[in-house]
């Protein structure tokens, strides 16, 4: 059976224009040739069709100078030290071309964003491998004559009004190929001044860190809400953030961080250390059916509260920690939404307080402890980079 085929309106809906340009025929054709070689199992048609998109617009950027990958990869190497997660790379990657490598995680990247319900994809799949061999072999061919879009060359280093910077800041916040896959679930609730405090791409960046790294021209300071400054709480909320942290520490000989057993354990640190009134009003009766907590404080933001993943923290003054029980548990302090607040998993993170922690079915748990907060960025965007 012949697969459905793709359509240049596919391709154009991934670009910030409506009319074809010279080179988009070419892409089309490249995207389909890809197509036809899928051998993927497991990932419905519309989101493979999708990759092979992805693909094509991939090699477009890097022979354009779009800059779209080379902003990611830099950022990657800046953060991390090196372009990639996951994956080693072969003494012939080169930063400027395009790699096996890259391939290899535009298909996990597609993948695992991919709007259905599926497990986490192992990026280590055999699968994967063996399909981005195949797509490579195709892309390599296509790098030494596929054709330039002179339309993005250099895209994002000016813009001719507000309107049009307006126009090219909604295209990379969820419409390109590295953009859309983290967009896509929401994209159709996003309001227009929400694009500029919910992070997009795989690396959950701002709207106002994707130009930074595209482009040094400052006439982007001009676009309203581009770039919005921190917020600035009242003086009496930062007053009592202070006092919730002096009394945390004091009571705790200087502790920002407290693992407690049940509820009553709660309810003592509330009255007892915290000094709140011993009223509903303020003990949180509503936390009676949890098991256990983890309360953690700074002086600018007061006191954070988890409940039920004591078991998967693996600092040493925690006496909850439970190495099977966080075998099969600590991951999803990584991947699941508003399960453990930001600055604690940052804290865990840089502290390596989740050795347990392995993709569900592969476990080597080093890749996940090189990469997490990559994971941790690229899974939860706003729940992790949203504070």
């Amino acid at each position: 059976m012949n697969k459905t085929k793709i359509y240049p309106n596919e391709w154009i809906q991934i670009h910030p224009y409506k009319s074809q340009q010279p080179s988009d025929s070419y892409f089309v054709a490249l995207a389909n040739r890809l197509y036809s070689t899928d051998k993927l199992t497991g990932m419905p048609e519309h989101f493979r069709k999708k990759l092979c998109l992805y693909l094509a617009a991939y090699l477009e950027d890097v022979i354009s100078g779009l800059g779209l990958w080379q902003s990611f990869i830099g950022e990657h190497k800046h953060l991390y030290g090196r372009p990639l997660p996951f994956y080693p790379l072969s003494s012939d990657y080169m930063e400027d071309e395009i790699n096996l490598e890259d391939v290899r995680f535009l298909i996990w990247n597609t993948w695992q964003k991919a709007h259905y319900e599926h497990p986490y994809i192992n990026p280590m799949n055999e699968q994967i491998m063996k399909q981005a061999e195949d797509f490579y072999q195709i892309l390599e061919e296509a790098y030494e004559e596929a054709p330039e879009n002179e339309m993005l060359n250099r895209y994002f280093d000016s813009f001719k009004d507000i309107t049009d910077a307006e126009h090219k800041l909604t295209w990379l916040f969820g419409h390109t190929y590295l953009t859309e896959p983290a967009m896509q679930p929401y994209i159709e609730q996003v309001k227009p001044t929400d694009r500029y405090i919910i992070p997009t791409g795989p690396l959950a960046l701002f709207l106002h860190e994707w130009i930074g790294l595209l482009t040094d021209n400052k006439d982007w300071k001009k676009v309203p809400h581009l770039y919005t400054p921190d917020p600035v709480l009242p003086e009496n909320i930062r007053n009592n953030h202070k006092q919730l942290y002096q009394n945390f520490t004091e009571g705790t000989d200087g502790k920002h961080i407290v693992y407690l057993n049940g509820y009553e354990s709660l309810h003592r640190f509330l009255v007892d250390v915290l000094k709140w009134p011993d009223d509903e009003g303020h003990t949180l009766p509503q936390m009676k059916a949890h098991r256990n907590f983890v309360l953690m404080t700074e002086p600018e933001k007061g006191i954070l509260l988890a409940k039920d993943i004591c078991e998967y923290i693996a600092d040493p003054e925690n006496p909850m920690y439970d190495r099977d029980v966080a075998g099969k548990n600590a991951f999803r302090l990584l991947t699941e939404e508003m399960l453990c607040p930001p600055d604690l998993l940052t804290y865990c993170i840089r502290n390596r307080f989740l050795p347990d922690a392995t993709i569900p079915g592969y476990g080597e748990n080093e890749l996940v402890e090189q990469n997490a907060d990559f994971i941790a960025r690229h899974s939860l965007l706003y729940y992790y980079r949203g504070d």
